[in-house]
């Protein structure tokens, strides 16, 4: 019985994501002294897979706005969690100072309302730290589920 055996076929977005596993993987394998590759063998190469070096230069170029717009978010995320770290950090100083000058001038226990208020604006502060888009606990969920 001689049945012919038909090639699978790969469709166009399949051949990118194996392509790209592909080269995370072979980059695990490889040694740390790969140099990535010069536009022209990346160009070389999409030509090879008869991908026009004209989108080659377009996803390059796309490549690029991406990872700026990443870099730029990034820096963003640390600057907004670096102001919510200092805004807790003098909330726990001033607090607490507060509560030195208090208990040494007789307890009138006054600075809790001071601490209450503040503390409900940190907390506010927090949620929207914690809860944002892209934020801990969206970044934590989704780690959850992939």
């Amino acid at each position: 019985m001689d049945v012919q055996r038909q090639e699978r076929r790969f469709l166009r977005d399949e051949v990118g994501e194996i392509i790209d596993l592909a080269a995370r993987l072979d980059d695990l394998v490889e040694d740390s002294a790969d140099q990535g590759l010069t536009f022209e063998q990346l160009a070389h190469v999409a030509d090879e897979v008869g991908i026009s070096r004209q989108a080659v230069e377009q996803a390059v170029s796309q490549e690029r706005k991406r990872r700026s717009t990443d870099e730029r978010d990034a820096r963003k995320r640390v600057r907004r969690r670096m102001r919510f770290f200092r805004h807790a950090m003098v909330y726990a100083l001033v607090v607490s100072a507060l509560l030195l000058i208090d208990v040494l001038n007789g307890g009138g226990w006054w600075f809790f309302y001071v601490a209450a208020i503040w503390g409900a604006v940190l907390a506010i502060q927090a949620m929207r730290f914690l809860t944002r888009r892209k934020g801990p606990l969206e970044r934590a969920m989704l780690d959850r589920e992939t």
